[in-house]
Formats: C-alpha cells, structure tokens, sequence
C-alpha cells in the first residue's frame, strides 16, 4: 500500500489511482472544497524534480496573494537590496519565515492565529503560496479562481506530517470563509 493509500484510510479522504503521467493522489472535501494532495514531476528541459504538493482550489473576488515560506540566504541578500517582507510582531516567527502579500492587514488577521501559526511553525520546510496559476507551475487560472498552495522536495511519506498540514488546510480555510477570501456561494 503507498502513502497516498494509507494516507486516504487514515483521514478518510477520495483515494485516486495513478494513471498514465498522473500520480496518485488524495481528494479530501472539507466546508464544500477539495483539498488535493499528490506528488508533481517538475520539468525544466532535462532536469526532473519530485515534489509533494497539496492544493486548494477556490472562487474569491478579492484579488488576496499570499506567500509563506522559510527565510533562506537568497531572501536575506534580496533584503540588502532592498527587498521588503511583513512582519506579523512575533519575533520567533518573523525572524524564521518570510511573508508576502498584496493585503498586509488580511495577512496579519491570518497570521495572528495562534492554531495556524503552530502548524506553519512544526513544518519543517513549509512553502505555502496562493496563486492564480493551476498547481503552481502550469497555466493561469480563470477571473476569480485561486490556489492555495504547499509544496515541497521529494515525497512526502510521513504521515504524521501530511495530517498537520491537513489540518493547516483546514484552519486556513475556516478563516479565509470568515475573512470572505473564499467566496463559498460561487464555488
């Protein structure tokens, strides 16, 4: 049995086989919206690179860009030229991650969720990014479709971790219908 598999028993979620070119993958529907977990092949010419990713399709007309990730060396030599990100005034927090956002108050409000700032602190490598591009890398989406949106390098096997972040998705999503990002009537 693969991860996907164990993964579905375990949270209850549509297990999907792999076919053709597409991994197998997860659906778990949550507040009326699929959360999908899979693993993606990244192409670049000849270079190929499995990462793990977990996507969140959803309608919203507020136009809300987020980007959470660990703070690397590259972030810290953009910062000496000039690059800016939002410190949400947890020190811990502000010094390990870097957040971006076309709405720095939404971004606060989200942040300042003590639940949802547990669970981005206990991953090891989190990237979270919402887009308007399809699973990250491929086309733009329609007017007023958005992804939230995490991957990582590699596959993803421990289960522990895949239910924490289950439950990240799950945290941004009660919050995001609060805060009207997620427009539910239109989905």
């Amino acid at each position: 049995m693969n991860t996907w598999e164990r993964f579905s028993k375990e949270v209850n979620s549509t297990f999907i086989k792999e076919f053709s070119w597409n991994s197998a993958k997860n659906e778990v529907d949550y507040k009326g919206l699929k959360i999908i977990f899979d693993n993606y092949n990244l192409w670049s010419g000849k270079f190929s690179k499995k990462m793990t990713r977990i996507i969140l399709p959803y309608y919203s007309t507020q136009n809300f860009i987020l980007d959470i990730h660990e703070n690397s060396l590259v972030d810290r030599i953009q910062k000496i030229f000039g690059s800016q990100d939002l410190q949400i005034g947890r020190t811990d927090f502000d010094k390990r991650f870097i957040i971006k956002s076309n709405d720095e108050h939404k971004a606060k409000t989200i942040l300042q969720n003590q639940k949802i700032r547990n669970l981005i602190e206990s991953d090891k490598s989190l990237r979270l990014l919402i887009s308007k591009n399809k699973g990250i890398w491929n086309e733009e989406l329609p007017t007023n479709q958005y992804e939230l949106s995490f991957y990582d390098d590699g596959e993803i096997k421990d289960l522990n971790r895949l239910k924490s972040l289950l439950e990240l998705f799950k945290e941004l999503i009660t919050v995001f219908i609060e805060l009207k990002i997620i427009d539910l009537k239109n989905e």
